[in-house]
């Protein structure tokens, strides 16, 4: 019945939600025609008047210096992810594992648990190793005669992504963490200690993945099993070239790229050392999953090839962002973003406002699927409010960030990656991660309720 109502959902969903890039296109359109009519500082302006003030503003920030280097990191995030995940003993270590479980029930859990660890760890080598353990799970299993639900799996690799943005690579909290992020003349800079590291995070994490495990313990059946896709059976094509001697040393040799990646350690352990948590923010992190890839691959071009085949998911990010850096141009110039925090401090408290960011947090998601672009977008919004009421920054830093991973449980767009790879379709692992969609959301509202 369960896998009827999942399918029945994602066809449903395949028919009314666009791709992410017209939904950023659409709502760019609103938020313009929006900041046109209502926009308190645009009220006694003339339509041409109005059309420069919020075009200016649009422009201004479309393409700004601090906003587009924060694309830019969002965008090595995921390639330095996808890269270590890829490395010879990631997938060593997936295929030791896989080879060790003998129950279906065992299989799922295992893939979810393993699923969040990575995606705990940094997001980008989640969203790859989820979905490596699902697929090579199913194979292993399958090859000694043990039956599995297949798409049930792929959702269990998916469903860690639940737990990413209260992870190590998080991109709200780690922004806020940066001694000069662009919200920072409004709250501050706040350490990970308060946000990633605080115990309300820890405690709302935990619960997720425990009550995510009793959820799929519960519904592995029996049957329906799905024979596993060989599509990604071969490996990373190599880079082919005519160069040889000390070219082809250099190239295909593990000298070069090990002793990069072993200074680029070295480094980031110094800063860490030095400074402490204070260090860890974005730059940080995808320094040193640089160094790891480096160090793992050992030659140069397998990382280059690691790279390429993660560069097509990086294509929406470089595309998208400048359009929500845009939106937050045109909120901003035209008074909106006031207007907006104005009419959620009227019908908030300081109990109420985080668990209304985490749910409007939620619903944004749909829109911008994106935790960096949430960031930019929302971001603004929600902190706007802090100045009337008495909330630390880093419970709404967090509430937020726990919305925007959500509702990925119902916006397939991060699944592509993991689709692919278990050769699925989105509807055949939609019904399961609704469930967790669910589930999960009454935990973090507790959680927040209780902690926040």
């Amino acid at each position: 019945m369960i896998s009827k109502w999942g399918s029945k959902l994602s066809d449903i969903s395949e028919r009314v939600v666009p791709d992410p890039m017209v939904f950023a296109l659409l709502l760019s359109l609103f938020v313009w025609v929006s900041a046109l009519v209502f926009g308190a500082e645009v009220q006694d302006l003339s339509v041409g008047q109005r059309m420069s003030l919020i075009g200016h503003g649009w422009f201004k920030e479309l393409f700004s210096t601090g906003l587009m280097k924060f694309a830019l990191q969002m965008c090595l995030i995921l390639l330095v992810g996808h890269a270590l995940a890829l490395t010879p003993p990631i997938q060593s270590l997936v295929r030791f594992i896989t080879s060790r479980v003998n129950s279906p029930r065992v299989a799922v859990v295992v893939v979810l648990l393993v699923a969040c660890a990575a995606s705990l760890i940094q997001w980008g080598l989640g969203a790859i190793v989820g979905a490596l353990m699902a697929r090579e799970m199913g194979k292993s299993l399958k090859s000694r005669g043990i039956k599995v639900h297949y798409p049930l799996l792929g959702a269990a690799g998916y469903a860690g992504f639940v737990v990413w943005h209260g992870g190590l690579s998080g991109s709200a909290p780690l922004k806020v963490a940066e001694a000069n992020h662009f919200l920072v003349d409004s709250i501050g800079v706040i350490p990970i200690t308060e946000t990633i590291l605080a115990p309300m995070n820890m405690v709302i994490t935990s619960s997720l993945i425990l009550v995510m495990a009793g959820l799929f313990w519960v519904l592995t059946p029996s049957e329906n099993v799905i024979e596993p896709s060989l599509k990604m059976d071969e490996p990373l094509e190599k880079a082919r070239g005519g160069a040889s001697g000390i070219v082809s040393q250099l190239e295909h040799g593990p000298w070069l790229g090990v002793g990069f990646g072993l200074l680029v350690l070295s480094w980031v352990a110094f800063l860490l050392f030095s400074t402490g948590v204070a260090a860890w923010h974005l730059d940080t992190v995808n320094l040193l999953f640089f160094g790891l890839g480096l160090l793992l691959h050992r030659s140069p071009l397998s990382y280059v090839e690691a790279i390429l085949d993660g560069a097509r998911g990086a294509g929406p990010i470089i595309i998208q962002f400048p359009l929500y850096f845009g939106i937050l141009g045109i909120l901003t110039s035209s008074g909106l973003i006031a207007q907006i925090s104005e009419a959620f401090i009227a019908i908030s408290s300081e109990s109420t406002y985080p668990i209304l960011t985490f749910l409007s947090a939620g619903a944004v998601n749909f829109f911008v699927p994106s935790g960096g672009g949430q960031w930019a977008v929302q971001g603004p919004l929600m902190v706007e409010a802090l100045s009337v009421l008495e909330i630390p920054a880093s419970t709404v830093v967090m509430a937020l960030s726990y919305g925007d991973a959500w509702t990925n449980m119902l916006q397939p767009f991060w699944a592509l990656p993991l689709l692919g790879i278990m050769g699925l379709r989105a509807r055949d692992i939609m019904g399961y991660t609704a469930l967790v969609w669910a589930i999960s959301g009454p935990v973090v509202i507790l959680g927040l309720w209780v902690l926040g």
